[in-house]
């Protein structure tokens, strides 16, 4: 009896699954239908949106050139306006103009009416022209004069100055700070030296000068006289530096302390003080010659003869030997001359040519 409860059971169960079954596949049936529908719909959609999206795009690029070309026509209107703005502003210039054409036309007309003689004004104005060129001609004539003459003043006016300024330093004593000469020759028995430049070349008496070799200085001068192309000048005691000696076609400069340039320095005739080691002077032995404090005035008065001096009068005695007195008969051959160049035995023969 259980048994057919079973079975019978087992067949209730068994038509259930069976129903639950054949419901289920047609549900699924349905729903594979659904998808597909809503599949192609999708995809429908797509291609409508697609062709949506190309009509936006396309509407979008016309609305671009529509502003576009909405732009290029207010510029256009822009530019019309301005243009016309412009031609109006012209035509109202061309209407003054043409105004004060048609009035100085009329002025001028009234004045031909009231001048009559046209011929002979027009040759009064040629006149006057001719008149004026001429005129004009002599006025340029003498602005030219009178840049000459005025170029002229300012360049005797320079020169006077430049004369000027070189007596002063000629008084004083200074020369020029890029002065340079040469030793033309050298007396180191006497103390002096010859320059081979003088007044014309801007050599003054008591000036300052260094004898240099190379950069070194080798001794200090001082001006005795000046002629006009050489210059006699006294070596300053204790200035040759030791182991050195002057010799002929030394360089010659401005010294770097110019002594007359300060009035509390001396300015004896060898540049020198007793404190520097200069010389005192004997009161009895015969004054020097005095020298003029003008290089360029009349020489000062001779004055006694001195035996010591090359430049002063022979004394009554007989002269020292020829070879030792500068100014005596020159010797029968000539002295040798020291290292550094020839010496000329006659201080005032021609100077030998410096050497460089």
């Amino acid at each position: 009896m259980a048994w057919k409860l079973l079975s019978i059971l087992s067949a209730v169960c068994l038509g259930a699954a069976c129903y639950f079954a054949n419901a289920n596949k047609q549900r699924l049936e349905n729903e594979k239908t659904r998808q597909a529908a809503a599949t192609a719909n999708l995809k429908a959609a797509q291609d409508r949106k697609a062709e949506g999206d190309a009509a936006v795009k396309v509407k979008e690029e016309q609305y671009a050139a529509i502003q576009k070309e909405r732009d290029a026509a207010k510029e256009e209107v822009v530019k019309l306006a301005a243009d016309a703005q412009e031609k109006e502003a012209a035509l109202s210039v061309v209407k003054g103009n043409l105004e004060q054409v048609t009035t100085q036309v009329n002025a001028v007309q009234k004045q031909i009416d009231d001048a009559g003689d046209i011929e002979k004004l027009i040759a009064q104005v040629e006149k006057l022209k001719k008149d004026q060129t001429e005129a004009e001609g002599a006025v340029a004539n003498q602005k030219q004069r009178l840049a000459n003459v005025q170029a002229t003043i300012a360049g005797v006016t320079g020169q006077i100055d430049k004369l000027k300024e070189t007596e002063a330093q000629g008084r004083r004593g200074i020369v020029a700070p890029e002065f340079s000469a040469r030793v033309a020759q050298f007396f180191p028995e006497w103390g002096f030296a010859i320059l081979n430049k003088g007044n014309s070349q801007g050599v003054f008496a008591n000036a300052d000068l260094e004898v240099k070799r190379g950069k070194d200085v080798i001794a200090r001068l001082k001006v005795r006289s000046v002629e006009q192309h050489n210059a006699i000048a006294d070596v300053v005691p204790g200035s040759v530096a030791e182991g050195s000696s002057i010799f002929n076609g030394d360089s010659v400069v401005a010294a770097a302390q110019q002594s007359a340039a300060d009035p509390k320095k001396g300015s004896s005739s060898t540049g020198g003080t007793p404190e520097q080691g200069a010389p005192v002077p004997d009161s009895t032995a015969p004054q020097a010659p005095a020298m003029s404090s003008d290089p360029f005035g009349a020489p000062a008065p001779a004055a006694a003869p001195m035996n010591s001096d090359p430049f002063g009068a022979p004394p009554a005695a007989p002269a020292a030997p020829m070879n030792s007195d500068p100014f005596g008969a020159p010797p029968a051959a000539p002295p040798a001359a020291p290292s550094g160049g020839a010496m000329n035995s006659d201080p005032f023969g021609a100077a030998p040519p410096p050497s460089n």
